[in-house]
């Protein structure tokens, strides 16, 4: 069984409210977009996701938890390329702050992905 490529669908039917009522409040005028965005059909709109957000009290990252989570990795592995980069210069008092940010970021994303 595949996973579905956003969580805007099951957060919609967890509540009373309807395509239709979704694409009232949100003001689209085709209310057949709602399923194209909640089948990962179509991309939605930063003022959809921003609607949702508001609407269910959730983050936007929580309706695209499968993709934040792989991006999550992606990042962590970029940003540890980078901190051996940064080290390979000699400027190490000017890298300093930037290797120590870059590592608290690691260590924010990966608690993230512990939980």
């Amino acid at each position: 069984m595949s996973h579905p490529s956003n969580y805007l669908r099951m957060y919609r039917k967890k509540s009373p409210l309807t395509q239709s009522d979704m694409g009232f409040l949100i003001g689209l005028k085709e209310i057949s977009n709602i399923s194209r965005y909640e089948k990962g059909q179509r991309h939605p709109t930063i003022e959809f996701l921003l609607n949702y957000h508001h609407i269910f009290e959730l983050s936007i990252e929580t309706f695209y938890e499968p993709q934040s989570e792989l991006i999550k990795g992606h990042l962590t592995e970029r940003i540890q390329m980078l901190i051996l980069e940064i080290k390979k210069s000699n400027n190490t008092l000017k890298n300093t702050p930037r290797i120590k940010f870059l590592e608290q970021i690691i260590s924010r994303l990966t608690n993230y992905i512990n939980q």
